[in-house]
């Protein structure tokens, strides 16, 4: 017996060496290989900076995604400015998703071996679809931890769970918006609806202390940052949800978009709900622990898939099909049913092909950041600055040589590092500022079409006022724009700079079809 028991004891302990190993590996396996780069490396500059006493929201202007630099300048600070200290932050938070996902599989008593192959699925599925830190996901998986929580608190019924559910929903909010303001907004419905089952008030107000709590921790932590809450509220709430308002109201539904994209995620769901309901039908009730568990899981798949429907970005809750599968099996052995065994193997084949399918496409092909129609095996070290790229395999969607842009990027650091003037820099390649350890001054974190107000916005003079603070604020003499996979022609550049500027306070100077130099005047707008 004691034999049987040290046996059991030593397989578990190979089930956790194996997903701390390999979930860690495979996401720095596939965060190495290419790169498109305003999204790989759309929190490395934006992490130094915080080091360098550049903070987002005071300092440059962000819309989403602030917990994730925060983060990530704790790893810079843990393991130094540098790729491998990148690919970590993700790395190890897609090991802790997968080591917390199989305690909760576990706790669906599938049995363990089921819940080892269904954890190895979600390593597959869940950060390496990036690879890098990627603020969609932060807030999708720290939304996941605290549904985690959520599940912990009903099947332990104890609320101080709530307490922490709550606190990590904050955090997901902080790293993006949305998915993690549906899932909190359906949360507290379901919250609600738990008080009201239970007979007791007491999750409601263990969740309004976690509440009181983050809000406590939030404005101790901006007032210790210098950050103006107005600032945070404009930035993060007011004008990202005007951006969310224009694309609801252009946004085009259809069968793909809204049912064969998520057709496996569908298909557990689907069962989820026939067992369900088989068991409400048949027995008249159903046990309380059973109806809360489908009530969290189903509100989380639906924010997530809500999300997906409505946002542009690729398709990334495929992460979704390994815990619904779990659930699945969990709900298949709590019913009577002839065929369970038949039912559970067809489930873990249908978990294990869509497992395999998705990780061709995303992280073979790395379709996530554009890559899928790319020669990955044409990738290449980087030549300059080895210790600061050590790892990385450089390809992106932009060249077919990759020697041909490393060329271009090399040439173009050497610039910045030849020019001693004080200067901003607007570009995609968000790693110069890290790799020069210099302060570049960017006024915007990104500068895509939603990154800041563009003009027609009816923020647009906020915006202009920024950007003529952070000019004035940090004595500007130049403005470089280098950009390689658009045309930086005139309509390019008012975008970027010339629409928040009299035309008397700069001259552009044309440096190559990649790179522009704008020198500032110190016109009576700039003085003023």
């Amino acid at each position: 017996m004691v034999s049987k028991f040290n046996s059991k004891i030593s397989i578990l302990y190979f089930y956790y060496i194996f997903l701390i190993t390999f979930s860690f590996a495979i996401n720095y396996w596939t965060a190495s290989r290419g790169v498109l780069p305003l999204d790989t490396f759309l929190h490395f500059d934006a992490g130094s900076r915080i080091l360098n006493n550049e903070l987002p929201i005071r300092d440059y202007w962000i819309v989403h995604g602030l917990f994730v630099d925060y983060i990530q300048s704790l790893f810079f600070k843990i393991f130094g400015v540098n790729w491998k200290s990148y690919v970590i932050h993700s790395s190890l938070f897609n090991l802790i998703l997968t080591i917390f996902s199989f305690k909760i599989f576990k706790d669906f008593k599938i049995g363990d071996f089921k819940a080892f192959l269904l954890s190895i699925s979600f390593s597959i599925l869940a950060y390496p679809v990036s690879g890098t830190p990627f603020l969609d996901l932060h807030s999708a998986f720290l939304s996941l931890i605290a549904v985690y929580y959520l599940i912990l608190a009903i099947k332990n019924n104890n609320n101080i769970y709530i307490f922490f559910s709550t606190i990590v929903f904050g955090l997901a909010f902080l790293s993006k918006q949305v998915p993690a303001g549906y899932t909190i907004l359906g949360m507290g419905i379901y919250l609600v609806f738990y008080s009201y089952r239970t007979k007791s008030l007491l999750p409601i107000i263990y969740s309004l202390y976690g509440v009181i709590t983050f809000f406590t921790l939030f404005l101790i932590f901006l007032f210790l940052t210098g950050t103006d809450f107005k600032n945070f509220f404009f930035q993060l709430i007011i004008f990202p949800s005007d951006i969310a308002q224009d694309r609801y109201n252009s946004y085009s539904l259809n069968l793909n978009n809204v049912f064969f994209n998520f057709k496996f995620i569908y298909f557990f769901l689907i069962f989820i709900f026939i067992f369900i309901g088989k068991e409400i039908i048949k027995s008249k009730k159903i046990s309380e622990r059973k109806l809360n568990y489908f009530f969290i899981i189903t509100i989380y798949t639906i924010s997530l898939i809500h999300h997906q429907i409505f946002t542009k970005n690729q398709i990334f809750i495929f992460f979704l099909i390994p815990i619904l599968c779990a659930f699945t099996i969990y709900l298949v052995d709590n019913v009577k049913f002839k065929k369970k065994f038949f039912l559970k193997i067809v489930f873990i084949l249908v978990c294990i092909f869509s497992t395999w399918k998705y990780h061709e496409r995303f992280n073979v092909d790395r379709k996530f950041h554009e890559l899928a129609n790319t020669n990955l095996s044409d990738a290449v070290k980087i030549e300059f600055e080895k210790d600061f790229f050590q790892g990385l395999n450089w390809i992106s969607p932009s060249f077919k040589e990759p020697k041909e842009e490393l060329k271009i990027i090399k040439k173009f650091y050497l610039l910045l590092k030849a020019d001693k003037s004080r200067k901003i820099l607007l570009s995609n390649y968000l790693f110069y500022s890290s790799l020069l350890n210099e302060k570049l001054n960017s006024p915007s974190r990104t500068y895509d079409r939603i990154s800041y107000p563009q003009l027609g916005s009816e923020y647009f003079d906020k915006y202009k006022l920024y950007f003529k603070n952070n000019i004035n604020k940090n004595e500007i003499e130049n403005i470089y724009i280098f950009f390689t996979d658009k045309k930086i022609n005139k309509k390019f550049l008012k975008i970027l700079v010339l629409d928040y500027l009299p035309n008397n306070c700069y001259n552009i100077e044309h440096i190559n079809d990649y790179i522009k130099k704008i020198k500032i005047n110190r016109c009576q707008y700039l003085q003023s």
